[in-house]
Formats: structure tokens, sequence, C-alpha cells
């Protein structure tokens, strides 16, 4: 190895160093990330939803035994969530227990998605349902952060 390669190799070890100094001093630094998916495996009552069946949980902050989604990292997230029912009806996402988008099923199913931006420890779930939804294996609640707040 010639001088000139070492030179480049130190600089680089150095701004490498230096902007991971930076980051983690500046709280730009976001450990890990967040996706769940998560779907129930019973039939589940209006008030209390719970997605029971968790099929990915990258970061544990989606909660099986509550279906509340909590948020570890700020940012913004995509949620998505299919209710299957019986009949007309809708349910909520709820965003810290008050009803914010509307997801209606049409004697079969619906879907919806939506974008949030979250603070650390805003609490997500769908509830607030005015029918009872039926265990099929095709209802499910869903949610990834897109990027996370520098």
């Amino acid at each position: 190895m010639n001088k000139t390669q070492t030179l480049s190799i130190q600089k680089k070890a150095s701004m490498l160093y230096i902007s991971r100094l930076y980051i983690l001093n500046t709280n730009l630094f976001v450990s890990g990330t967040s996706a769940f998916t998560a779907k129930y495996n019973k039939i589940v009552l209006v008030d209390d939803v719970r997605f029971t069946d968790v099929l990915y949980n990258e970061g544990n902050d989606y909660n099986a035994t509550t279906g509340v989604f909590t948020c570890r990292i700020p940012g913004i997230y995509w949620f998505s969530a299919t209710i299957y029912g019986s009949s007309i009806g809708y349910c909520y996402f709820l965003l810290n227990d008050k009803a914010t988008i509307y997801i209606t099923f049409h004697n079969d199913i619906g879907t919806v998605s939506e974008v949030f931006r979250l603070k650390h420890g805003d609490r997500l779930q769908v509830g607030n349902c005015s029918k009872r939804m039926s265990s099929d294996g095709v209802t499910s609640f869903s949610g990834v952060l897109v990027k996370a707040d520098e």
C-alpha cells in the first residue's frame, strides 16, 4: 500500500468517526426501525379490538395483548387496516384514544391506509367499531415507520 492509499483510508476513517460523533451528539441517530403486521383469530367485540396473531413485529412496538401500537421512534408512519364483517359497519383508527380515520366494511370487507406523523409515546389502534368483526384470517392491522424525525 502506498502513501496516498494510506492517507485516503485514514481520511475516510476520520470522516466516518466525525460523522458518527455528530450524529450521536445531535440525537439524529435512531436505533432500529418499527414495523408490524397482526391479524386476529377470533371474533372481536366492538370496543375491544385486539389483533392477537402477530406475524411480524420489528421493534416490538405493537402490543397484541392490548391491540395498541405505541410510537417509540418519532416520525412519519404508514398504517393499514383490513376489516371483515358480516354486515355493513365501520371502525376507526384511534390516535391517543381519539377517533381519526373512518374504516368502513360493506357486507364483507373494507380496507383503509393512512399516513400519520407520530411523536414518541403516541398510541394508535383500531376501535370504536359499530359491529362485531368476523374471524376469517383476512382482518389485519399493519404499520411501518416511513421516515424517522431528525
